[in-house]
């Protein structure tokens, strides 16, 4: 009879063991899931653009086959004009168009910098397609964008994506995927062109 009690009770115990280190793992694992799904998308990350480590980015093999040489007066005369860093500028072109003249989009914005139509009229320029023209254009508004933002890149760039309605409408950068991972592209790409400069 004492020897059933025993049993009983080291049974009991084992079970009450198994169940607490399961219940433990469960929470564990709970736990860790629910983190992975909090950043699974990194659109979703925090936005930290001015960190450090954007310095030792650099591009993919893809990325680097893209050829701004071709632009690259332009692009200096431009940014000579209206003070801007010609790495911005190639920064932006990269994501906006690949360094493509012919470029469309599907709401309408057009050659290297992407300018829609209504900046396009707004700008005076006369021939988005021609790379010299986009180039300076689109170097001009990005400096208007710069001076109204009072040189916040981040609020700037939110603002040449989605348009400077919804940065004023949303205080801050619009809560769209599409803005948020461009400015992540561009700040990609910036970094990229300030430590590899050929002009």
């Amino acid at each position: 009879m004492k020897n059933y009690y025993i049993k009983k009770s080291w049974i009991c115990f084992g079970l009450l063991s198994l169940l607490s280190v399961n219940g433990s793992y469960f929470l564990l694992t709970d736990q860790v899931q629910s983190d992975q799904k909090q950043y699974s998308n990194p659109v979703d990350l925090p936005l930290n653009l001015f960190d450090e480590s954007f310095s030792y980015l650099t591009l993919t093999p893809k990325e680097k086959k893209v050829s701004v040489s071709t632009y690259d007066h332009w692009i200096r005369a431009a940014c000579r004009r209206h003070a801007l860093d010609p790495a911005l500028v190639k920064a932006v072109i990269h994501a906006e168009s690949r360094f493509d003249p012919q470029a469309v989009s599907p709401k309408g914005a057009v050659g290297l910098m992407q300018i829609d139509p209504i900046t396009v009229r707004e700008l005076g320029i006369k021939d988005p397609f021609n790379p010299k023209h986009n180039i300076d254009g689109g170097v001009r508004y990005l400096k208007e964008l710069l001076e109204t933002f009072e040189g916040d890149k981040k609020l700037a760039l939110a603002a040449y994506n989605a348009g400077p309605n919804q940065v004023y409408r949303h205080n801050g950068v619009p809560p769209f995927k599409d803005t948020k991972k461009y400015i992540n592209q561009v700040f990609r790409y910036l970094s990229y062109y300030q430590n590899n400069r050929t002009s």
